[in-house]
């Protein structure tokens, strides 16, 4: 076999559809990998596409932990894929060594950040695996073989056969029907293997592939061993078997995984033994920054937010008394375009729709979820993310916590809180002078706590009359004086 510009060394693997030789760039002198397609048996138009696709994918990321394509081309009836030639060994190598825990979700968190790339883009892998997870010689893991990848926006399916893609070992529940996948197949599979990583087993083991993907769908959560425990939320939401259960993408769970690393839940362990996690030790914890996470603290970002508040509330108060006087004219209430998207204000205005009640409960090890869902919905609240975007706001997550519990006063709290969120959203715009604004915000806020006194007083001074509402507020602003004198 010759393909022109390349020496070919030797045979380094055979896959379902290429094989991959070790060769020689002539024009460079440095060694690459050539994937060439098999043309030996009847290679249909869907092969070659799925060949060709790889190489599109593949070669239209840039990202440090994804494999480098060089060139792609066509020789004769030969179909080849130039690539960045990685010898330090893929996962699968260095699971049968052990990992320590520490070690285990820096690659997992490198690996999500390869993923999270590839998601915005529009690709989904569809085989995150071991062995698809390659280690250049300074230890950086690298997310490979995207062979079986397929843009989220092409109209055809490649697996229209009915023969499914990907590895049984680590495929989502959902992959084996026949319903659309979307990224979060990839973060489940990245879940699967770092229990692998963890325990040195993987989840679920069977005699036969079709026993694997009944387990996959319908066998328990897998636990950690007890000093691993901590981790358990974690891969809970990563191998959830229903995909809203999920992360909503890799970035949630990058942000998550940030959160762990402030909060010194895991300390690497000293050498020649496994870490322990929240171990009390004197080393410096040599967990990364997950690159995707917010930089500014929670704290800091409320600080922050409130002193702005006070300066825009004190610049534009007595501005605010005239445009009120002037403002008669009446307006229904309705969605602000700009603010929220009109399908969540819409949504929370009908009491409730924007969230999950009555969805069926996260079971099982609903403690361990229960405590992810606080942690996400406190982070919804700090980020105001109250009622959107879908399956990622506090009103979800605080929903979430009270189907698990229906008498969870950490969810009842939590709806308050959102409603007082909600007000200071409404106080701000109508420091800005947009009353429709306050009044879509006051009465979201009063349907998930009707009697917020803060959003009741608003309701008032928001409300729209045809004449006196100027008296009404300097009759407020009076009460407000007489209470404080």
């Amino acid at each position: 076999m010759e393909i022109p510009g390349y020496e070919i060394i030797r045979a380094i693997g055979v896959g379902g559809m290429a094989t991959a030789y070790l060769a020689t760039q002539a024009s460079l002198g440095r060694q690459v990998v050539l994937k060439v397609l098999d043309t030996t048996n009847d290679v249909t138009s869907k092969n070659v596409e799925r060949f060709m696709n790889e190489a599109r994918i593949v070669a239209s990321l840039r990202h440090p932990n994804i494999i480098t394509i060089y060139d792609v081309g066509r020789q004769g009836d030969l179909i080849y894929i130039s690539m960045e030639y990685i010898e330090g060994g893929d996962l699968k190598a260095r699971m049968a060594d052990g990992i320590a825990a520490h070690e285990a979700l820096d690659i997992i968190a490198r690996i999500a950040s390869a993923l999270d790339c590839a998601h915005k883009s529009g690709v989904i892998h569809r085989d995150v695996k071991p062995a698809n997870i390659l280690f250049r010689k300074d230890g950086t893991p690298l997310l490979t073989d995207f062979g079986i990848a397929k843009k989220l926006t092409i109209d055809h399916d490649l697996t229209s056969t009915g023969i499914f893609l990907g590895s049984p070992n680590y495929m989502a529940p959902e992959q084996a029907e026949d319903v659309p996948i979307d990224g979060r197949a990839d973060i489940y599979s990245l879940g699967i293997i770092l229990y692998e990583m963890l325990t040195g087993n993987k989840p679920y083991q069977a005699d036969s592939v079709v026993d694997i993907i009944l387990k996959h769908r319908q066998g328990a959560l897998p636990r950690l061993p007890n000093d691993l425990r901590m981790l358990e939320p974690l891969l809970y939401l990563m191998i959830a078997k229903k995909p809203k259960d999920r992360f909503r993408d890799a970035e949630s769970l990058l942000h998550y995984m940030r959160d762990m690393e402030q909060r010194a839940a895991l300390r690497p362990a000293a050498p020649g033994r496994a870490a322990a996690i929240g171990e009390t030790t004197g080393a410096t914890s040599r967990m990364p920054t997950w690159t995707s996470a917010r930089q500014d603290s929670p704290k800091k970002t409320r600080i922050h937010s409130a002193l702005l508040l006070l300066l825009v509330v004190a610049a534009a108060g007595f501005g605010m008394l005239q445009y009120y006087a002037r403002r008669l004219a009446d307006a229904p209430i309705r969605p602000v375009e700009g603010l929220l998207p009109r399908v969540y204000v819409e949504a929370a205005l009908s009491n409730g729709q924007a969230g999950t009640h009555g969805a069926a409960p996260l079971t099982p090890a609903s403690d361990d979820v229960r405590k992810a869902l606080i942690w996400l919905a406190q982070k919804s609240l700090d980020d105001y993310r109250l009622v959107a975007p879908p399956n990622d706001n506090a009103y979800f997550y605080f929903s979430r916590l009270r189907d698990i519990d229906p008498e969870s006063r950490l969810a009842e709290d939590g709806f308050k809180r959102i409603a007082e969120r909600f007000a200071v959203l409404a106080e701000k715009e109508m420091a800005r002078s947009d009353e429709r604004a306050a009044r879509n915000y006051v009465t979201i806020g009063l349907q998930l706590d009707p009697n917020n006194e803060a959003l009741r007083e608003l309701r008032e001074l928001t409300r729209p009359r045809a004449e006196g509402l100027f008296d009404t507020i300097i009759r407020a602003l009076a009460g407000n004086d007489k209470a404080t004198s």
